[in-house]
């Protein structure tokens, strides 16, 4: 059976899952108040954006052209208008006919919704709990969490947010502080129901918690950073005006646990494994690392609104993403989410074999952070010699194997907020040299034999991960001695958040609105534990940052993110290697991926950054 093409009607883009996601996957978004498009009050906003912006190919009918390989785009044949947000997700190319032409597939009629059946999916990783007040919940894990929780806020197929379990959003005065109401006649799993007080119960939580707060503390006011209103109404109050706060409850932040439940959980750690949402989905059992089996919540509260097809879901962290592909094709699984290019080979190879694949290379980077506070690269030439010893061209060809395309900084070419004059400075090891033996001199302590020691850290073990280290040990070994360091996510994370690192490989950036890569970057950010894991503090950026936050002025934002990325470029802090290619691979019969919506009736966004809403597939 030939590879399915998904109809597309949106053309935007989407969001990270906030700020936690962003620890956790040191991938994508957040804020200490974390943008969106801007709101009017009591109501989801909508932003100018691009009439029908045009694919990487000049389409506006939702495909995307490729080469025959089904690696990178053809060449355009007219100028494309950029897009305000990355979210058009691209499908693999039908297979090609014996004498090298594309197959005309025909798409099919779409089938009827059914009930029942069990899906099987893989992610990538695994995280140390399911409780979003007390565990950083990693972009894989939140494909587990948003079957078992409704977030307070999501977001649509053209990247705006609509309330999901709240009801409306006010913003007050300038926007320091937004009144949120959660929907009335909404129970938890135990049968409690919810209001202001589970509200507050789980943000006071999460303020509390030494590491969920880090992501609170910079943007809300110490002393009451949430108040209650009324039984279903509650107040956050912010330290400066912000236009899009909304945003920053699509993820982890917006996930709400019942108080009473919150205070067992606070005495009994085992009950972080077993959480009690709002959500369609409700923990049968989890055994950490292995599996964890969902079930339909019988009496969901949106059950009259929404199609709950599935009985059950089981959820296996793969972290090598090609055995992941493997099983798939295999038919052990029914769905992965993957993004090592190994993976995306196989699944392409295998598209004939009753496959949808679903990819997008616009909402995430793969990068190099630099730690700037460490001994090693508190230097600014340890961290220009590094990037000018960057073979990006090489690292591409080599672990991206035509699956990505090389990236000059925090955005994709395709988006408007990209500074089109960013050229990274990789691919130039004869500047490396002199940097080097100048550094050695003055610090010789930092030095073996000539060369610059330096610890390097990745996730893994994969295969992707075993070659990456082999290329990055040879391409920076004329120059540094590279200590390489390959652990779970969860582990390397910590190294991360804490600075016991110097450089670490990650995805990052790419968030439904460039304000939710803001934390990575903001001074107050920086601590013991920092969310600014480059640990670079530059005044001018916060400033920049916090003027982009509080305007709607799509004009000014632009070109306040074009200036960020000349500071960090100058800064020597990252080195973006590649825009990564998030895919989904499901056997054919896995129905309405990119097909869920809300409450309010919105489509919601799929695949992203590794995401996608588990909850409302259904088996043909």
């Amino acid at each position: 059976m030939a590879a399915r093409r998904i109809d597309r009607s949106w053309r935007w883009w989407s969001a990270v899952a906030l700020a936690l996601s962003l620890i956790a996957s040191a991938c994508g978004g957040g804020g200490d108040e974390p943008s969106s498009p801007a709101a009017e009050p009591s109501a989801p906003a909508e932003e100018t954006v691009p009439a029908e912006p045009a694919d990487t190919d000049g389409n506006t009918d939702g495909t995307s052209a490729t080469s025959e390989a089904g690696s990178e785009p053809v060449e355009e044949q007219e100028e494309q208008e950029l897009l305000v947000a990355p979210i058009d997700t691209t499908t693999a190319p039908p297979p090609a006919d014996d004498d090298g032409a594309e197959a005309v597939v025909e798409e099919p009629a779409e089938p009827e919704p059914q009930s029942g059946g069990t899906l099987k999916v893989a992610i990538s990783a695994e995280g140390d709990g399911l409780n979003p007040a007390a565990n950083a919940l990693t972009g894989s894990v939140n494909n587990i969490a948003y079957a078992i929780f409704d977030p307070l806020t999501y977001f649509d197929t053209q990247g705006n947010w609509v309330p999901v379990l709240a009801e409306s959003w006010t913003k007050i005065g300038d926007g320091t502080s937004w009144q949120m109401k959660v929907r009335e006649g909404v129970r938890f799993h135990d049968g409690t129901e919810l209001d202001a007080d589970d509200v507050v119960a789980t943000f006071q939580a999460q303020f509390s918690d030494p590491v969920i707060s880090v992501v609170y503390r910079p943007g809300f006011d110490l002393d009451a950073p949430i108040v209650k209103i009324d039984d279903y109404t509650v107040q956050f109050k912010g330290v400066r005006p912000s236009a899009r706060l909304p945003i920053a409850f699509t993820s982890q932040l917006g996930m709400i646990l019942p108080s009473e439940w919150l205070e067992l959980a606070a005495a009994d750690s085992t009950l972080n494994q077993m959480p009690v949402g709002t959500g369609p989905f409700m923990v049968e059992s989890r055994i950490l690392g292995e599996r964890t089996v969902l079930v339909r919540n019988p009496d969901y509260w949106a059950a009259d609104i929404i199609d709950i097809g599935l009985d059950r879901i089981e959820i296996y962290p793969i972290t090598d993403q090609t055995v992941a592909a493997q099983r798939l094709i295999a038919g052990d699984l029914d769905l992965i989410l993957v993004s090592a290019a190994e993976a995306i080979l196989t699944l392409r190879d295998a598209a004939d074999q009753g496959l949808t694949i679903i990819e997008n290379q616009r909402s995430e980077e793969s990068t190099m952070i630099i730690n700037a506070a460490s001994a090693t690269f508190s230097d600014i030439r340890a961290r220009q010699a590094l990037t000018f010893a960057t073979d990006q061209d090489l690292y591409v060809e080599l672990l991206g194997q035509g699956t990505t395309l090389a990236a000059d900084t925090m955005f994709h070419p395709d988006m408007i907020w990209r500074n089109p004059d960013i050229e990274q400075e990789t691919n130039m090891p004869e500047r490396a040299g002199p940097l080097v033996a100048a550094y050695c001199a003055d610090l010789p302590e930092n030095c073996s034999g000539g060369k610059i020691n330096m610890r390097f850290g990745l996730s893994g073990p994969s295969v992707e991960s075993d070659r990456a280290v082999d290329l990055l040990v040879d391409m920076w070994g004329d120059y540094f001695n590279v200590e390489p360091s390959v652990k779970p996510l969860q582990d390397l994370l910590i190294d991360v958040v804490l600075g016991n690192y110097d450089v670490a490989q990650a995805f990052a950036f790419g968030g439904i609105d460039p304000d939710n890569d803001a934390l990575f970057m903001e001074c107050g950010a920086i601590g013991f534990i920092s969310l600014n894991f480059a640990r670079h503090c530059d005044q001018e950026r916060d400033e920049l940052i916090y003027e982009q936050r509080r305007v709607e002025d799509l004009d000014r934002r632009v070109q306040i993110w074009h200036r960020i990325q000349e500071i960090n470029r100058d800064a020597y802090i990252f080195i973006f290697v590649n825009h990564a290619n998030w895919t989904i691979g499901a056997r054919d019969n896995v129905e309405n991926i990119c097909g869920q919506i809300g409450p309010t009736g919105d489509p919601i966004l799929c695949n992203n950054q590794g995401q996608t809403w588990l909850s409302q597939l259904w088996l043909s």
